[in-house]
């Protein structure tokens, strides 16, 4: 860990540096914040990716099944801006945790949020190459793994650039084209509409039984189209006014996600979109009955998607490279990860482990599974449990470190505890749900947790105040106090 903490008479002496030095203070505006939440979403893409998900597993509850959701992750950003506006966290969901529950379930919650992280970061590369395939495909280009392998991997060194770079270009990159993507999604979803509804379509007829397992496995489904709204505190240090710009986003990216997403559902119930099945992975297509430009609004709708597919593995590998900047700095993972950019300040040696890793799982588990469409469902709901996995600790952690402090009120006890209780069981709903993947992704997430976990306790072995060290964040340091003072002067 940079700087020390000396004691002196019980009480701790100020840090001569932050343990997360090496990250550039206030930079980002609001606009910019906003946008790191914003692009790890990527409402856009799931516009029109996740309602053709959800209304065939929840049949006419899948517009209640995302507002429902807008509500519960509402209430997850309620209990996470009770922490960002106490504490700069370059870790975010981590060192919150942390802070509330203790040095293991902190490290549960940092392993299951790096998990989420990086899973969606790894399903936003394979869709970003498989739209960008079904563009190239229109010319003649063979769509097929192989085509969105190496397009994957052409993303993934572009989104690597820029986040080196510097977080500003790539906040600015990933709010311009997030917006732009969904301003497309929406114009093709109006006209998709008008154009069923004018032409006398009836709303389909749903097959798929709306069983209660189906419904749990919707309400995941739909929590995933939410998840990535709280990274907003991994860029807190970075941030302009960090107390009030972070809880500001987190507060109000689900809500403004959430009627997103009503409107897209509303949009889809018609089913004049459809999800294709094929090599491309629910990659949308316009029927022929849309009118003579059907074809020109699907290469914009796939240019918009593509963009939004992009933004988000640029957000969620700049909330991921911070966590395990921060666990560098802590020692839970090599100290090297914890390194940053001297020129551009950014945690360029964790960008550069992790870039690699996302690309070449979604590539490898494509040429395994054949199916683009199995893998994108495999990482979704892997992430979702990640995600998930740490929403739920940092809920059950709010009031335990609101109580710590003497500032716990009935509120955040209530809306900490229920939220928790809910999402524990939406995810027990859905892992029982035998016809999906959800139990694959559950198994999967169970083992990555558990050597997270096992790796801690070796590092603890190597570093004996390891448990001690953990949920770093951004200090007032000397130099922050004394950088304008002059004993010498007089000031009146």
């Amino acid at each position: 860990m940079i700087g020390y903490v000396a004691r002196m008479g019980g009480r701790r002496a100020m840090r001569s540096s932050s343990p997360v030095s090496g990250l550039r203070r206030a930079q980002l505006s609001f606009t910019q914040v906003l946008g790191q939440s914003v692009s790890a979403v990527a409402p856009s893409a799931v516009m029109v990716t996740l309602p053709a998900l959800v209304i065939p597993a929840a049949g006419r509850w899948a517009l209640a099944a995302f507002i429902v959701t807008a509500l519960l992750m509402t209430a997850v950003g309620y209990c996470v801006s009770q922490f960002a506006t106490r504490m700069v966290a370059v870790s975010g969901l981590y060192s919150y945790t942390v802070k509330g529950l203790g040095p293991v379930p902190g490290i549960a919650a940092g392993w299951s949020v790096v998990i989420g992280y990086a899973a969606a970061a790894m399903a936003s590369v394979l869709g970003a190459g498989s739209y960008l395939s079904a563009l190239l495909g229109r010319t003649g280009i063979p769509d097929g793994p192989v085509t969105i392998a190496v397009l994957a991997v052409i993303v993934g060194a572009v989104a690597l650039t820029l986040m080196v770079r510097g977080v500003r270009l790539s906040a600015k990159t990933s709010l311009t084209v997030e917006v732009f993507a969904i301003v497309v999604a929406a114009v093709v979803l109006v006209i998709a509409f008008t154009t069923a509804v004018a032409s006398g379509h009836d709303p389909p007829k749903t097959t798929a039984p709306e069983t209660h397992s189906a419904l749990g496995f919707a309400l995941l489904l739909a929590i995933t189209s939410y998840v990535g709204f709280e990274s907003a505190g991994t860029v807190a240090r970075e941030a302009q006014r960090p107390f009030v710009t972070v809880p500001r986003a987190i507060r109000w990216t689900p809500v403004a996600l959430g009627v997103l997403y009503a409107f897209a559902a509303a949009m889809q119930s018609t089913g004049t979109i459809r999800a294709g099945i094929g090599s491309v992975p629910i990659v949308l297509t316009l029927p022929a009955s849309a009118g003579a430009g059907a074809t020109a609004l699907s290469i914009v709708m796939e240019l918009g998607i593509t963009a939004s597919w992009f933004a988000c593995v640029i957000g969620s590998a700049t909330a991921l490279s911070r966590t395990l900047f921060a666990m560098g700095r802590e020692g839970v993972v090599s100290e090297r990860i914890g390194r940053a950019h001297r020129v551009y300040r950014t945690p360029h040696v964790a960008l550069c482990v992790a870039m690699p890793i996302i690309v070449a799982v979604p590539v490898g588990y494509l040429f395994i599974a054949g199916s683009s469409r199995d893998v994108m469902l495999g990482l979704l709901a892997l992430s979702a449990h990640g995600y998930v996995g740490a929403y739920l600790l940092v809920c059950l952690a709010t009031p335990a470190f609101l109580r710590r402090i003497g500032e716990l009120t009935r509120t955040p006890l209530l809306v900490g505890i229920t939220t928790a209780v809910l999402m524990i069981a939406i995810i027990v709903w859905a892992a029982l749900t035998v016809d999906s993947p959800v139990w694959i992704a559950t198994v999967v997430y169970a083992c990555l947790l558990a050597t997270g976990l096992a790796l801690f306790a070796l590092r603890r072995r190597a570093v004996p105040d390891l448990a001690q060290r953990v949920g770093v964040f951004d200090e007032t340091v000397a130099g922050d106090v004394f950088a304008d003072y002059n004993p010498w002067e007089v000031r009146r």
